[in-house]
């Protein structure tokens, strides 16, 4: 049975993400023409093309974003085998702080692999709002804080950078109202923000007409027809649509999920550690290249 080498898969995720093999080669340390054979490799074992040209981008073909789901899997859990072998034994307990959205998104996967590498390592998360995390972690209330900013914040350590897309019911007509109806999160989220100031920009009036912290909730409320709303595709699911129309009205600016360390919290080996996981997870399932 044919095999794929991780390594392969790593430079595949790396065009997946850059959309261009010679970034991909910077990235992953490798010329461009190892990038090329190594793709060509895979598509040999495989027996499918992984890559179509769109003008200067290489984007996956619909085999090749099914790789995609496998590859980052594969390529974090050989990374996790790694560690538990090669890290020396650590233990400690962590308080880590981050929104309600991340921690249902990532930190599910966060957890379940750190937990495997480095199982003496207790770990508290405690949700909240990125401007009160950002002002607890000045306070060293935690030893490190998951903060959504507007892209390029100075003094952050970005996570990844991902894209904010108008998302609607299936059945949404942008023409069918003058004034755009809101379903939003909190006044001083980068998402609202966003929002607001692209309907703005486009002269589109809007009524914010729902507010939560709870991005299910929101996504709840525009299934059931009730609004549109701002957020990554990550939100997407069945009865939901990404608004080309609006789109291409009000683009959206892309924003930055980053990390910040408490304020005088000791740099422990147990949080070395998991700073080093939280960058492979979230780093792996980037959308959106830097």
């Amino acid at each position: 049975m044919q095999t794929l080498d991780p390594d392969f898969l790593r430079t595949f995720i790396a065009i997946a993400e850059a959309g261009s093999f010679a970034r991909a080669g910077d990235a992953v340390n490798k010329t461009q023409s190892t990038v090329s054979s190594q793709i060509k490799r895979l598509e040999e074992i495989l027996g499918t093309s992984l890559f179509i040209r769109d003008g200067r981008r290489n984007v996956l073909t619909e085999k090749g974003k099914h790789l995609l789901e496998y590859a980052r899997r594969m390529v974090r859990l050989n990374d996790e085998a790694v560690s538990a072998f090669r890290t020396p034994d650590v233990s400690g307990t962590l308080k880590i702080g981050t929104c309600d959205d991340y921690a249902q998104r990532f930190f599910p996967d966060v957890l379940a692999g750190f937990a495997r590498s480095h199982p003496n390592v207790d770990i508290e998360v405690v949700c909240g709002a990125s401007r009160s995390l950002l002002a607890s972690a000045d306070d060293s209330a935690f030893d490190a804080v998951i903060v959504t900013v507007e892209q390029g914040t100075p003094g952050i350590d970005r996570l990844r950078r991902d894209r904010l897309y108008w998302i609607g019911p299936e059945n949404f007509d942008l023409h069918k109202d003058e004034v755009v109806p809101l379903a939003v999160c909190q006044i001083d989220c980068i998402w609202r923000t966003n929002a607001v100031r692209a309907l703005a920009k486009a002269g589109r009036d809007f009524h914010v007409g729902y507010t939560s912290s709870n991005v299910g909730l929101l996504a709840e409320t525009v299934a059931n027809g009730l609004a549109v709303t701002a957020a990554p595709a990550w939100v997407l699911r069945p009865g939901l649509r990404v608004l080309d129309e609006l789109m291409a009205l009000a683009p959206l600016d892309p924003f930055d999920i980053g990390l910040v360390l408490g304020g005088s919290h000791p740099r422990t080996a147990a949080l070395e550690a998991f700073l080093d996981h939280l960058r492979r997870v979230f780093g792996a399932d980037a959308r959106l290249a830097a």
